[in-house]
């Protein structure tokens, strides 16, 4: 009964939007009928009460576990707590389509209360948008047209030919699905509901942008639409945020961003959503940008819809972990897409002559100007990810199973681009509106850079910053330049040294936009602290930054630490650790202590933990098979404010194979002087130290290094002893090669493979002998440096965006009493 009453409320609320929406058009045409507004605002009032009543039946129909339910059987479980179990209301398409809905009605009551003579217009526009929402779940067939896809729909209903229902028509599963493992996680029951609160909010600026394009009001629009531009700008960016802990958190590559085209598809509107900002503040303050704040306020949106389009079109389903399963929207939504593109673009072009044009240009030193580069320089920036996340589209022009671009394409196109805005925001903020003088803009600036500069030099005097930016493989030898073209040699030049110094630039533009917007947020902070929001965003952006750089560039996996750039093996980052055994990796020591269950039933593996400064801790790292076979690996952290301690295990079972094809054999780690039995009582092995003189006929001629690796081997069978050394070899090219030791008769085979220089530690890969005992475990480990500044950056630039927000909210309550 309740999935009746909600399928019946959509197609009730769906009626009742179109009404809304014919009515809302009739009152901006003939203003003077008031019989319209009301019909309008009655209608939405209508759409809204009936799309709570759907959201409160399906909501019902998961909590009460009514499996017959297709949506319900996928997305929930008996299993489940009861914050899982309403997350599940927007875990699948049908469920999170209704959740933005419901905040789009939200959003349609704010424009009528705070829209003034804007109401009508833009709700029309704004009820278009509300109808293609509600057709994505009215779940309707006209003969061999279906409509969207119904929340409320039964498992016989979506899967009619599935044999158990031809067997018992009656069939009800005794449980559901649940959730996606990896969605199990608290910050995941908020990171949804808050984007698709921005994705909602980005409609009221598009509607008002429109509205000013139809009713031919250039001016005013802007001091309406603002206000709702800072708070889904504020919306995505905490959504986007919550998104980025909880990958941190969760998920195993040890990171909080991968460029994954759904990630992608929410960061392309913010970013036009900021630059939009901008150019609205420059209307604003300077008569100027009309163009600007007009197309960005109408394509962030129509990116918003774009991005639905990926997620849910099934076009990335092959290729983003993000994406929803196909239901078969494809065509509308790309409906959706074409008429509000249309719509917003087609009122650009008919009207782009009328708008006005100021008299001159601003002056190259103004604000008006840094302004608008750096919104220019946002939207090129989003228009480079756009074009990355939609290769997989654009490459079926040309190929059957395009791939995605790779994680470089973003960093090498981003990386300068995100040096200009980054400099543009300190510059900006220090410089006049209008016009102002080299000297005076000296007496402003020296002070910020001063600092900017010192502040840069300490980073790369003070920090592994070049070792671990600098491509040592492609650094030319001291007389290429002298046997090369210039134009070759500049080439390899910036081979090597061309991310580093980029990388080294965003370090100085990050600090300069904190140093100089500081010094602005003094200024402001002793008059007017309202007018603080801009400057406080700004120096969050600029820490935030700090902090990617530093935890992104300077994380490093514990086998590495230590160790020379020279003597690293770049496909060697994990580590072994058998169960009551100590080890130390990178300066830290860390003891396998065994296993237990998690409050869900899930196995942890715990590891005590001494870091380099004698503290000591416990991690608890989760690995587990779910009821598809699939492994799921959750990390521990260990927070703290300087870095972080990352760790993910993969247990042994993972790697388990058939005993009998199996090869014996396996990787061993062992220390100076520490001596290891292998197999059952067969060999004895002792690492004795290492041999730099090693025999060059054994070794490639173009060697850079060569150990070997001296052991001493005792078959106890036979107690006979034999020295081997195996040797580890890193050529000119950084590449590194390993000279392997057999011992025929004895059936052993020893490759020396890694080696910790600080530890005194060495990696063996053994054949011919078991070397792990049946409880061991693949540790990644990576530590983090600074990551608390992305967190606290990002705080701080959405806390400047609130305060922007609560600005702008107060004066158009103002402009509302006494304009309109």
């Amino acid at each position: 009964m309740a999935g009746v009453l909600g399928h019946l409320a959509v197609l009730a609320a769906f009626v009742a939007c179109i009404v809304a929406g014919v009515a809302y058009v009739q009152a901006a045409r003939r203003p003077d009928v008031i019989d319209w507004l009301r019909l309008a605002r009655g209608s939405w009032s209508v759409m809204f009460g009936a799309t709570l009543i759907a959201a409160a039946a399906l909501l019902y129909l998961i909590l009460t576990h009514q499996f017959q339910y297709a949506y319900v059987y996928q997305y929930s479980s008996r299993e489940l707590p009861l914050h899982y179990l309403i997350s599940s209301f927007w875990a699948g398409q049908e469920g999170s389509f209704l959740l933005w809905i419901l905040y789009a009605g939200l959003v349609g009551f704010g424009l009528m209360r705070w829209s003034g003579r804007f109401e009508a217009p833009a709700m029309a526009i704004l009820a278009l948008s509300q109808a293609f929402l509600l057709s994505m779940v009215v779940g309707l067939k006209l003969g061999p047209l279906a409509i969207g896809s119904s929340p409320f729909q039964l498992l016989i209903e979506r899967f009619p030919d599935a044999p158990i229902f031809r067997q018992n028509p009656g069939f009800v599963p005794a449980d559901g699905n649940g959730l996606n493992d990896l969605l199990l996680n608290p910050w995941m029951t908020a990171h949804p509901p808050t984007l698709f609160v921005g994705f909602a909010a980005m409609a009221a600026p598009f509607a008002l942008a429109a509205a000013a394009l139809w009713q031919r009001r250039y001016r005013d629009w802007i001091r309406v639409a603002m206000p709702w531009m800072l708070f889904a700008v504020l919306a995505l960016g905490v959504g986007i945020l919550l998104g980025g802990y909880w990958a941190y958190e969760t998920l195993s590559f040890g990171g909080y961003w991968a460029w994954d085209p759904v990630e992608n598809s929410s960061l392309v509107p913010w970013l036009t959503g900021v630059a939009a900002l901008h150019a609205m503040l420059i209307q604003r303050r300077s008569g100027r940008g009309y163009k600007m704040a007009l197309m960005l306020s109408l394509a962030s949106y129509v990116l918003v819809i774009y991005s639905t389009f990926l997620t849910r079109s099934g076009i990335l389903g092959d290729i983003s972990v993000h994406s929803f399963v196909d239901l078969g929207l494809h065509n509308q939504l790309l409906l959706w897409i074409l008429a509000t593109g249309l719509l917003g673009g087609g009122l650009l072009v008919m009207r782009y002559r009328e708008l006005p044009t100021p008299n001159s240009e601003p002056a190259v030193l103004s604000r008006e100007a840094l302004i608008f580069t750096g919104a220019l320089l946002l939207t090129i920036t989003a228009l480079v990810i756009l074009v990355g996340t939609s290769a997989p589209i654009l490459g079926r022009l040309f190929r059957d199973n395009p791939a995605s671009v790779a994680r470089a394409f973003y960093d090498q196109w981003t990386l300068p681009l995100a040096v200009g805005f980054t400099f543009l925001m300190g510059a900006a903020q220090l410089v006049w509106w209008h016009k102002m003088e080299v000297a005076q803009a000296h007496r402003l600036l020296w002070r910020p850079l001063g600092l900017s500069v010192v502040a840069t030099l300490a980073v790369l005097l003070l920090t592994p910053f070049v070792e671990h930016t600098v491509d040592p493989m492609r650094v030319t030898p001291g007389n290429a330049m002298t046997q090369a073209s210039l134009m070759i040699g500049l080439e390899q030049f910036w081979q090597a040294y061309g991310f580093s110094l980029l990388l080294l630039l965003l370090v100085f533009a990050a600090f300069f936009a904190f140093f100089g917007n500081l010094q602005v947020l003094w200024r402001i902070g002793r008059g007017n602290p309202r007018l603080a929001g801009g400057a406080l965003s700004h120096i969050g952006l600029g820490v935030m930054l700090l902090g990617v750089v530093a935890s992104s560039g300077f994380s490093l996996p514990l086998p590495h630490r230590g160790v020379p750039l020279a003597l690293r093996d770049e496909e060697r980052t994990n580590f072994v650790l058998v169960r009551d055994e100590a080890r130390r990796i990178g300066g830290y020591t860390i003891r396998y202590e065994g296993r237990g269950l998690t409050r869900e039933g899930h196995t942890y593996y715990q590891l005590n933990v001494t870091d380099p400064d004698g503290r000591s801790y416990t991690l608890q790292p989760v690995a587990y098979q779910n009821r598809r076979g699939e492994w799921i690996l959750h990390p521990d952290i260990k927070l703290s404010l300087w870095k972080d301690l990352f760790v993910a295990v993969s247990p042994a079972e993972m790697f388990a194979q058939d005993s009998t094809a199996a090869q014996q054999g396996g990787e061993l780690v062992v220390a100076r002087g520490d001596s290891v039995v292998l197999g059952r009582q067969e060999f004895a092995l002792r690492f004795v130290g290492f041999d730099t003189q090693v025999d060059t006929s054994l070794v490639p001629d173009s060697t850079a290094i060569a150990v070997a690796a001296v052991l001493r081997v005792t078959n106890l069978r036979t107690e006979e002893t034999r020295t081997l050394r195996p040797i580890y070899v890193v050529l000119h090219d950084r590449s590194v090669q390993y000279v392997q030791t057999r011992v025929r008769d004895w059936n052993l085979s020893v490759t020396f493979t890694g080696m910790n220089v600080s530890s005194g530690e060495i990696t063996l890969a053994i054949e011919g002998v078991d070397v792990m005992p049946e409880d061991w475990v693949v540790v990644q480990a990576y530590e983090k440096p600074l990551i608390n500044l992305v967190w606290l950056g990002f705080l701080l630039l959405s806390g400047g965006i609130g305060l922007a927000l609560v600005r702008r909210a107060g004066e158009l309550r103002q402009t509302l009493r006494r304009r309109f």
